[in-house]
């Protein structure tokens, strides 16, 4: 599937496990490949930072949202200690399930190359789970964001 990536898309699941590991996850979900994209320099990141999404307001989003998920359980975050992983974090489900999806949403538009724009409106697609909550405390359209995508990033509305 990786033969179809773009240089930048690979580059963004070429990271997802190195920012997995800097935030002290065990795996590598969608929450990760969105921080990847933000780090990258092409149009997707430009479209994330224009809607004020670098790379450290998602991470604090992320921080924010984990924070608010273990109270709602009755943990405090000061309460646990993390230390980094010496294992290279496997890709979880919410990360497959994004880079399979940004296939079927290229071959839909008949694209030919799986750009970090399709990695991105995967991504946002998810109805439940960490990115859709993550980007609500951020006070992100996802839907918006998802527009913006498909007519500067990846062509077509």
């Amino acid at each position: 599937m990786f033969n179809h990536f773009t240089q930048d898309a690979r580059w963004v699941a070429h990271d997802g496990p190195q920012i997995a590991r800097e935030l002290g996850d065990s795996s590598v979900e969608a929450e990760h490949l969105l921080v990847a994209i933000a780090r990258r320099d092409d149009a997707a990141a430009r479209v994330l930072h224009a809607a004020g999404l670098d790379e450290d307001a998602i991470v604090a989003a992320l921080v924010a949202e984990t924070e608010r998920s273990l109270a709602a359980v009755g943990v405090s975050a000061d309460s646990l200690t993390f230390s980094p992983f010496v294992e290279t974090p496997r890709f979880g489900r919410s990360a497959k399930w994004a880079l399979e999806l940004a296939l079927r949403i290229a071959l839909e538009r008949g694209d030919r190359r799986i750009g970090t724009g399709h990695v991105l409106l995967a991504i946002l697609r998810a109805e439940r789970g960490t990115v859709p909550r993550t980007l609500a405390i951020a006070g992100v359209d996802r839907e918006a964001l998802a527009t913006e995508i498909r007519s500067s990033v990846v062509g077509r509305p």
